[in-house]
Parts: C-alpha cells; structure tokens; sequence
C-alpha cells in the first residue's frame, strides 16, 4: 500500500537519525522514495554549506525522482512556497532563486538537488518549530513557530509540503515549465530587497527562462545566471 495518496511517493523510510537524507535516498538508488529523518548529523546545504539540523524540532526530507532537470529547483521552492502560505496565512513569504524560501526576509526552507546518474534526490529542510540558532544565523534564519508563535506538527508539515509538491509535478509534466516560470516571477522578484551576485555585484531580477536560469541585471547589462546564488540585504 502507498504511504501517501500522490504520484510521487511510492515508499517512505523514517530514520530517527542519518548523516544526509540525500546521501540515503541516493545510495538507495530507486525512484518514488520519500526518506524523512528526526535529525542529520552531516546535512547539506548549497556550495558545500552544512545545513543545521536539531533533533526533533524541523523537517528533513528527500523525495527521488528520474533523471536530473536543472529547473526541479524552482517546482519544488513553487510547491513549498505554496504549502507554506497555507501554514502561515498573511505572511510576505518569496522564493530566492534556485533553493531557498524566505518569510519577510529570514530563510525557512532551503532545497538542494542532486544527482546520481538517472536519479535526483530533491531534499528539503524545513525549520519548522526551532527557537534557538548558532549566532551565525541568528539574524537570518526563522522557524514557522517563531513566525506564527505557535508550534506545528512536523508530519502535517510534511503532510501540506508532498500534496504541494505532487500538484506543481503533475503540472510540471503535463503543461510544461510555463505555470513554474509565472508563479515564480509573482514571488520570485525580490523587488524589496537589495540583490547581489556571488561576485558581490549590485544587481536586479529580470526574468527567469524556460531552462530555469535567472536573468539579471548588472551595471545595466542582462547577464544570465545558470548555478551559483544571490545574496540580499533588506
């Protein structure tokens, strides 16, 4: 029997603890796996980063699918930004291109793809209900329950997240990248922060095209960014 009524999901492994959710569903090496844990003692983040992950109080999940499709990145960060707005109703919550979700500012999610020949793991940590932070993070991270001022269930987290995720991959499949590309530039702008490249230049959100590569604008000139991230002031 499936462990979820969607398309993605075919089983689900619970682990109490594991180095990487990714490292897992990987080396598990089959699609449709969903491999959740109660806390990761080498979890990952983009360019190398550790991701922080306390016991018992977040979201960390993988879901496998096929083969790897550099715009994943931006279904997914549609999917749970979505997901998110349903838990914290009223919030300014935007998606900072590829992989992290911010609620007026402070990032609550991030998402890291990766891939293993035919195979992607899409993982995704979310900070669920976290009220203490590494002093690095203090003043740009943020859970839901410090958000609302209330504490949520992990697994109706992770309930709201996959029914998000096999909504926007069945779109995904079906209509093509099209409905990703608009949801993301009605969030995905940035417009009321102060946007640098990784060369630590000013920059602004043009657009973002149907391969999944943002388009910005530096100094004037539209330059085209296919990996790599931007960072933000406020």
């Amino acid at each position: 029997m499936k462990p979820f009524d969607c398309e993605l999901i075919q089983e689900h492994i619970r682990l109490d603890e594991v180095d990487s959710t990714n490292r897992y569903a990987l080396d598990a090496g089959r699609v449709g796996l969903l491999v959740t844990a109660g806390t990761q003692s080498r979890g990952k983040g983009t360019k190398g980063r550790t991701w922080f992950s306390p016991a018992g109080t977040n979201l960390y999940m993988t879901i496998t699918m096929g083969k790897p499709d550099g715009r994943f990145p931006l279904v997914v960060g549609v999917a749970v930004r979505e997901a998110l707005w349903g838990l914290l109703p009223g919030s300014m919550i935007n998606i900072k291109w590829p992989n992290d979700i911010l609620v007026s500012g402070s990032k609550v999610c991030g998402i890291l793809c990766e891939s293993k020949g035919a195979l992607t793991a899409i993982g995704i940590g979310i900070n669920v209900n976290q009220t203490s932070w590494p002093v690095e993070l203090v003043d740009t991270a943020a859970s839901l329950a410090q958000i609302s001022g209330r504490e949520y269930n992990v697994d109706q987290v992770m309930n709201e997240v996959i029914i998000h995720l096999d909504k926007w991959f069945a779109r995904f499949h079906q209509d093509g990248f099209s409905p990703i590309r608009q949801r993301f530039l009605e969030f995905g702008l940035l417009q009321d922060f102060k946007l640098y490249t990784d060369q630590g230049l000013a920059c602004t959100i043009v657009d973002v095209n149907m391969e999944g590569h943002l388009l910005v604008n530096v100094s004037g000139k539209l330059k085209t960014l296919v990996s790599g991230s931007l960072t933000f002031t406020r």
